[in-house]
C-alpha cells in the first residue's frame, strides 16, 4: 500500500496510551537507540513488546508532566503517534520523579541494565536541546503496515502549525539515529545542526525554523 491516507491529527487521551504504546513499540523495532538499551532480543515479537512496556512508561511519564501526545486513528485504533514537549519542558529530575511509579515495569522490561542505558542516553539527549525555545519531538513512529501512506508527515505537519501559531517559539527540534532519515526529514524543512553519540549510537540532531 502506497496510497496517502487522509485521516485527521488528534490528541492522544490517556485511554487510547495503551495502543499508541503498542503501536509504537512495532514501530520501532529496529531502531539503534532502543536495539542499543535493550541489546541481544532476536525474536522481533518479543522485541516490539519490550518497547512496547518502554512507550508505555514513556507516556506516563509524559501524562504527569502535562506534555501532549498526538496520533492518528483508523477503525478505532491508533496507527501512528507522536509524543512530544512544549518548550516548558520538565526538568530531567521531574522527568525522573514523574516515573518512579514506572521503575517496576521497565526491570520487568529491560532489566537494571537496560534502565542505566536509557537513563544515559535520554539525559545526553535533555543536554543536547538548541537554546532557542521551540517544540521537541521526542519520538514519532507509525505501525509497518500503515506505513509509506503519509501518516508521518501528517504528524510533522500538525506539529510544524503548532510551532507556527505561537510567536515566541522559532521552531520544530527533533534527533533520530536512523539515517535513512535524515534525508526523510530534511524533504520537510529540518536541517542537521550537529550529531552525538550517547553509547556510541550516532544520532543527527535536526531542527525546522519556522521563524527567527
Amino acid at each position: 500500500m502506497n496510497d496517502d491516507l487522509k485521516l485527521p491529527v488528534l490528541a492522544l487521551y490517556p485511554e487510547l496510551h495503551e495502543q499508541a504504546a503498542a503501536a509504537l513499540g512495532r514501530a520501532f523495532i529496529n531502531d539503534p537507540v532502543f536495539l542499543a538499551i535493550a541489546p541481544g532480543v532476536d525474536d522481533t515479537t518479543e522485541r516490539a513488546r519490550i518497547l512496547g512496556e518502554m512507550f508505555r512508561a514513556m507516556l506516563f511519564v509524559q501524562r504527569r508532566t502535562g506534555q501532549p501526545a498526538f496520533g492518528i486513528i483508523r477503525d478505532a485504533r491508533v496507527i501512528a503517534a507522536a509524543v512530544t514537549e512544549g518548550a516548558g519542558r520538565a526538568s530531567v529530575v521531574d522527568t525522573v520523579m514523574a516515573g518512579v511509579g514506572q521503575m517496576p515495569r521497565m526491570v520487568r522490561a529491560i532489566g537494571v541494565g537496560g534502565i542505566r542505558r536509557a537513563m544515559a542516553i535520554f539525559s545526553a539527549l535533555a543536554q543536547s536541546h538548541p537554546h532557542e525555545p521551540h517544540l521537541y519531538l521526542q519520538t514519532l513512529g507509525v505501525e509497518p503496515a500503515y506505513q509509506r501512506r503519509h501518516l508521518g508527515g501528517a504528524l510533522l505537519d500538525y506539529l510544524r502549525a503548532q510551532a507556527l501559531a505561537r510567536p515566541d517559539l522559532t521552531g520544530v527540534y527533533l534527533e533520530t539515529a536512523t539515517e535513512a532519515n535524515v534525508a526523510y526529514y530534511s524533504a520537510r524543512g529540518y536541517q542537521v545542526i550537529g550529531e552525538i553519540a550517547p553509547l556510541g549510537v550516532r544520532m543527527w540532531r535536526m531542527f525546522q525554523r519556522v521563524r527567527g
